[in-house]
């Protein structure tokens, strides 16, 4: 397991400490990963408001103060890469390089020259492969490149790219396919990062779980996950132990026994804290609670949405139209109520990701039908332009295409640039289009500061409409810094926060 902790991304704590130049988290979770069990440290210092290459030598230098473990070095910079290859003291694993053209020809003559492994990421100019076939393509290309640069197999670690199921229903499946072709055709070990796999799901801890065993006996030989997390560390030892990897019956036992130790810990200072207060349990409410019995009968267009009858709905709608229902009143009525109902559900943590995606292009097939039928009043105003975008050098764009179609559903005319989307591109659309709002998507740290190049460009071609922000390692501070004019967390959200910031 390589510890992923060591990373500011979600961490305000830490982030905090990194901006005021302390590293005292950093040398905790150093030492609480390696006792968790961890074999690798991923050590990685992205995030705004500090100099990264600079907190990236000190963080090596404390790590390894403290901790024995090899380190993994994770920055999207050449530059701050070759620095801390520099420094540190044995062969690191760098994380990572892509077959980009730009950015492999920059890495490996430096990777190569300190000595160091490398995961390959199949990830081209092009972007993230969209089957299977083309991500081993990719895979191949980079490393025949990396073989001519005088690399051996023993010196690549290959990421499986793990996506989530609930958007992607076969990432698991192909996930497996990759191990199983590294291990038995390639010869190399693998990667993947592991919570990839349940994001937006409930109980996420089971499916991570579950994908670890099945990943271990496809032929996975590392994965980047929270080494305290306990069920992810006790699958990874007892699967080792079930392929009959050398030394894993000692380990699973040695295993086993710091987890008994540390649960009976756990129980007596429960037990300490139930002495010292009483607690009651909330009734956790259902999401049929949450329709509630008061408001009668629900529509079946309403329930369609609710429930993501994309194949039903079209039909459910020409019932209500054969009853004498105006196709913009089903729309007004039943559709963006039902829609918010989900939004609401997907924010109390009722509905997870595959509902939401799946209400939405319930909603998107409803008004696609109904609105050529709806007569338009001359004098009636359009609904706003929104053009949206993940910024440059991001390759993600899964949440950015569920913010365009939640925007969609409600009316907004939406002009979606794709991803990796240099700054100007973007404001030139707007003001051509004359777009009421831009919204910028990031997934990285590293990524996420092209953002303020939006906003100067922004300000230097005198567009005037809003500037809204949103993606994984985005926060409500970070848009404060940079002047955007608002943050969403969510597609959900975004479609308040357009609607707040137009109204």
């Amino acid at each position: 397991v390589i510890g992923e902790r060591i990373n500011p991304t979600g961490k305000k704590k830490l982030q905090a400490e990194l901006r005021a130049g302390k590293l005292d988290m950093v040398r905790a979770m150093a030492r609480e990963q390696e006792r968790n069990g961890a074999s690798i440290l991923d050590v990685n210092m992205g995030t705004n408001g500090i100099d990264e290459k600079e907190m990236m030598l000190k963080a090596i230098y404390e790590v390894t103060g403290v901790s024995g473990l090899p380190l993994s070095i994770d920055t999207s910079s050449p530059d701050i890469m070759e620095a801390a290859l520099r420094i540190y003291p044995g062969r690191a694993l760098v994380n990572s390089i892509s077959c980009e053209t730009e950015k492999r020809k920059k890495l490996l003559p430096v990777v190569k020259k300190y000595g160091a492994m490398f995961i390959a990421l199949p990830v081209s100019d092009n972007g993230i492969p969209k089957t299977l076939e083309e991500k081993h393509a990719v895979l191949d290309e980079l490393l025949a490149d990396a073989y001519d640069h005088g690399f051996s197999p023993e010196d690549v670690v290959v990421d499986a790219l793990v996506a989530t199921v609930g958007a992607a229903p076969t990432s698991a499946l192909d996930c497996m396919a990759t191990f199983s072709h590294c291990k038995q055709d390639l010869g190399l070990a693998t990667v993947c990062g592991l919570s990839n796999i349940s994001f937006g799901l409930p109980d996420r801890i089971y499916v991570n779980a579950t994908f670890l065993g099945m990943a271990i006996a496809s032929g996975l030989t590392m994965a980047i996950a929270n080494p305290s997390q306990d069920l992810l560390m006790n699958t990874a030892a007892a699967a080792n132990m079930l392929m009959n990897k050398e030394g894993s019956d000692l380990a699973y036992i040695h295993r086993m026994q710091y987890f008994d130790k540390k649960e009976a810990e756990r129980k007596r200072q429960e037990e300490a804290e139930l002495l010292a207060s009483h607690g009651t349990a909330g009734a956790v409410e259902t999401a049929e609670e949450s329709q509630g019995a008061e408001q009668g009968p629900v529509n079946p267009v309403y329930q369609a949405v609710l429930e993501g009858e994309k194949d039903a709905v079209v039909a459910l709608a020409q019932e209500e139209l054969a009853k004498g229902m105006a196709p913009d009143a089903i729309i007004n009525d039943l559709l963006i109520p039902a829609i918010t109902e989900v939004g609401d559900l997907y924010d109390k943590q009722i509905y997870f990701l595959p509902q939401l995606i799946a209400s939405a292009n319930t909603m998107e097939t409803a008004i696609a039908y109904l609105e050529p039928l709806i007569k338009k009043d001359p004098g009636q105003q359009d609904m706003a332009t929104i053009v949206i975008a993940t910024v440059e050098g991001d390759v993600h764009d899964i949440g950015k295409n569920l913010v365009g179609l939640m925007l969609r559903n409600y009316g907004y005319k939406v002009i979606d640039l794709g991803k990796d989307v240099p700054a100007g591109t973007i404001i030139e659309t707007a003001l051509r289009e004359k777009a009421s709002v831009v919204g910028l998507s990031a997934l990285m740290t590293t990524t996420m500061m092209h953002m303020k190049d939006v906003i100067a460009e922004a300000a230097d071609k005198q567009y005037g409409g809003k500037i809204i922000i949103g993606g994984a390692a985005v926060t409500p501070s970070f848009s404060d810094e940079i002047g955007a004019d608002g943050y969403s967390k969510d597609a959900a959200d975004c479609v308040k926060l357009v609607s707040r910031l137009l109204s």
